[in-house]
């Protein structure tokens, strides 16, 4: 079974949307889990609607607002009965054959995580673009994935793209997991990786649909330099976890991505500093080429 979570804030105007493209899911082996983060929209009216639902094993309000889409995750992977967990984002919508055609790959090549090709749209689910393939055949193993595309980034770009196994996650890891503003769902997908031949595989179909607005959470957080103040730290952890080391060319890696980010998000003097200031408790080697990078600049002016 498929346990699925929608975490919902504030996103009343799409949820009849998003729920009804989970109940007329043609694979039809899961149960819905459906938390409000304290809305203060009419999302609970149009959550109301669904309750008598037979799919619907959960509906939990919160009284206050977490402030943590993560620990929305965490309330509803502790309440799941499911062996597979799909976050299905309450803004999102998918096709309706996504849980077959995802299941039918995780049978097939014995994925701890899949995930399918997605759609960015806008509010009035137009096309923004079609994001591209992430793996260059149907499955890979998981260890090999996780040193090739996450140690530096998260291509994962959406977390309703996703289903993955539920018991391949350690208990402990959502204590870290929850810490995070930004990059915890980079984590989740870093924390996978481990013994024998297991695979992480996609469906090469759109078939999930990523709602993206005007002003978005992560704008906001890349604004605020979380992609790489946090992503320094994930890419640690993955590292540490696939025995990696943190060698020079790991640093410079790290200090290449900080210069591209600054100037893609215009990162503020404050927000540099910030950066700065954790590379020289965190990794001394890309505060070195910043401040080398510096001087330079004062001398050759």
């Amino acid at each position: 079974m498929v346990s699925v979570i929608l975490p919902n804030y504030n996103h009343a105007p799409y949820l009849r949307q998003r729920i009804e493209s989970i109940l007329n899911q043609t694979y039809q082996d899961f149960e819905l889990i459906i938390l409000d983060d304290c809305s203060p929209d009419n999302s609970k009216d149009v959550i109301e609607e669904y309750r008598s639902n037979s799919h619907i094993s959960h509906i939990v309000y919160n009284e206050t607002n977490s402030g943590s889409t993560f620990k929305q995750w965490k309330k509803g992977i502790e309440l799941a009965q499911g062996e597979y967990i799909w976050i299905a984002e309450s803004d999102d919508y998918a096709e309706l054959t996504f849980l077959e055609k995802t299941m039918d790959s995780i049978s097939k090549y014995n994925s701890v995580l899949c995930f399918a090709l997605t759609t960015i749209v806008d509010k009035g689910d137009n096309t923004v673009m079609e994001q591209p393939t992430i793996l260059p055949d149907l499955s890979m193993n998981i260890n090999l994935f996780t040193e090739n595309y996450l140690l530096y980034s998260n291509p994962i770009c959406n977390a309703s793209m996703v289903i993955f196994k539920k018991d391949a996650i350690a208990a402990n890891l959502w204590n870290n997991i929850i810490n995070f503003k930004y990059c915890g769902d980079w984590l989740l997908w870093g924390s996978f990786c481990g013994e024998g031949e297991v695979t992480v595989s996609e469906v090469k179909e759109y078939l999930n649909y990523f709602r993206t607005h005007s002003v978005n959470v992560s704008n906001k957080s890349e604004d605020r330099g979380l992609g790489i103040l946090e992503g320094y730290k994930v890419s640690e952890i993955i590292a540490k976890r696939l025995h990696l080391k943190l060698d020079k060319e790991y640093s410079k890696n790290w200090y290449y991505k900080w210069q591209s980010y600054k100037l893609k998000f215009s990162y503020s003097n404050s927000v540099n500093k910030a950066i700065l200031s954790m590379f020289i408790k965190e990794s001394p080697m890309v505060a070195y080429y910043e401040l080398k990078r510096l001087i330079l600049r004062l001398i050759t002016r």
